[in-house]
């Protein structure tokens, strides 16, 4: 188990029956399940088999799976709430496994690289049991994007833990690591940002002084820094919405104006003087962005012929290049995982996939929490999923771990939550306790929001655990937004 320091321990009593709304679980139950998480969590991101010495081609991922499955069988299932399926998400999860493998043109090829990625969702679901585990997890998370941001860091000043300066070298200086997921200076650029605002919700937000004068600041200079040697234009835009996502949404208006106001003008401004920002006026011109506009001319037309695109997997952009006084061709990725998943998936795969997503959102934006923890936890789990819905348009990470673990930590939250309003109000009313005043950045809730509830205000039946029609509406009008975006840039850029 990972210990938490006490000097960034929120400040309002966390992990009690008052302060959360559940019952808190026995520390040995669920113990293990919870620690083969973490360790998950931590092979996927810092991928110790791609450059530690004597661990290449070693699949530590299985091992992980089998001890994590087998920790959850002997202690059993301590989920708030019982089974497997039991929220919109898990049903959404499980419908885009059975449409993907239903139209992949080998079924068991696809069944079994989808079993797989489906089942990280899962056994994540079933693990993060409590607030409390929740918080840890998403503090080791921003943790673990901070330690690959200090990693990139050393590399520009001579220490090569990864093994990545030859990837940097072909990038042309564009900083880059030797794992898997950050083997190019834009999935290392996008991976990293997301730390920004994270550290400032789980650090600085109502935090101690060394959390507010130490680590913030220190993982702000390791995180921002890594981010400027990727030279990830991508990245630095992500970066820069995600931060002022954090500092401005429910803070009182004026805050807003002046932040917005300073954002509109030197904000804009300083974003021209970060490497390759001065090309944003002429993107056409770029060949890398040439070929990337090439490869989603190419999807837009699979996507048109094909109902249900070809196939998990099975798009490939091919274009010719010219290399010196030769033509080539080569497979051109189409850095966007929405523009890949419609030409693999076609317009229903795109719809389940936004559908797991926006699930995902619809649990954490319309909860109120009951305290410090509770509220951390929802606005970090908001930022990653936005990080990554926006990421999305300019890398490709639609097969990738993290998109399941992301609803895995939205659907163990909305489990939680739900939970929790099933705990009587009164009980909170007699507390001794003055009512603290409301938290910022607090969107309506569940009960005041009358279309995401069934029954009248105020009834303790406001539970939301199946697929509804107005998830599928809002999955349609989303596949029907991207087709619109996706066009619109093949037009205009």
């Amino acid at each position: 188990m990972i210990a938490i320091p006490n000097d960034i321990e929120p400040r309002t009593a966390i992990g009690t029956e008052e302060s959360s709304g559940v019952e808190v679980l026995e520390s040995g139950h669920g113990r293990w399940s919870y620690f083969f998480a973490l360790l998950f969590l931590i092979t996927y991101y810092i991928r110790p088999q791609d450059w530690v010495p004597g661990m290449a081609g070693f699949n530590i991922v299985r091992p992980i799976i089998l001890l994590w499955g087998g920790a959850l069988v002997s202690e059993g299932l301590h989920s708030p709430l019982p089974g497997i399926f039991s929220t919109a998400h898990d049903w959404a999860m499980l419908i885009f496994f059975g449409y993907v493998v239903w139209t992949a043109p080998g079924e068991a090829g696809a069944g079994m690289g989808m079993f797989s990625l489906a089942v990280f969702y899962y056994l994540t679901t079933q693990s993060l049991t409590s607030w409390n585990k929740l918080w840890k997890y998403l503090r080791v998370w921003n943790w673990l994007l901070i330690t690959l941001a200090v990693f990139g860091v050393l590399q520009t000043l001579g220490l090569d833990i990864t093994n990545g300066r030859e990837i940097t070298e072909f990038g042309k200086g564009r900083l880059a690591l030797g794992t898997w997921t950050c083997n190019n200076a834009n999935a290392l650029g996008h991976t990293v940002v997301a730390g920004i605002p994270l550290s400032y919700i789980l650090f600085f937000w109502r935090g101690s002084g060394t959390a507010r004068f130490v680590l913030f600041p220190a993982a702000m200079v390791g995180v921002m820094t890594c981010a400027w040697h990727t030279q990830s234009k991508g990245a630095y835009l992500v970066g820069a919405m995600l931060l002022v996502l954090a500092f401005v949404i429910g803070h009182p208006k004026w805050i807003q104006l002046i932040v917005l106001t300073v954002v509109l003008t030197a904000g804009v401004g300083a974003l021209s003087f970060l490497p390759r920002m001065e090309s944003m006026g002429s993107l056409r011109s770029e060949e890398g962005v040439m070929g990337r506009l090439m490869a989603w001319e190419l999807a837009r037309t699979a996507c048109e012929n094909n109902a249900t695109g070809l196939g998990w997997r099975q798009f490939h952009a091919w274009i010719t290049v010219r290399d010196g006084m030769r033509w080539i061709v080569e497979d051109k990725s189409t850095h966007s995982s929405y523009v890949q998943i419609f030409a693999d998936l076609g317009k229903p795969g795109m719809c389940l996939w936004l559908l797991v997503l926006l699930t995902s959102l619809r649990g954490v934006l319309f909860y109120r929490a009951r305290d410090d923890m509770q509220e951390r936890c929802r606005r970090s789990v908001l930022l990653i999923i936005t990080a990554y819905m926006v990421s999305s348009w300019m890398i490709n990470r639609e097969y990738h771990t993290e998109y399941y673990l992301i609803a895995a930590m939205a659907a163990a939250f909305h489990r939680l939550a739900t939970v929790t309003n099933r705990q009587p109000v009164a009980a909170e009313a007699a507390s001794e306790e003055p009512p603290r005043p409301e938290l910022a950045w607090q969107l309506p809730s569940a009960v005041e929001t009358e279309w995401m509830v069934h029954g009248p205000a105020n009834s303790p039946s406001h539970e939301w655990l199946r697929i509804e029609w107005k998830d599928i509406i809002a999955a349609c009008v989303g596949t029907w937004a991207v087709l619109q975006i996706w066009d619109y840039v093949l037009k205009h850029l």
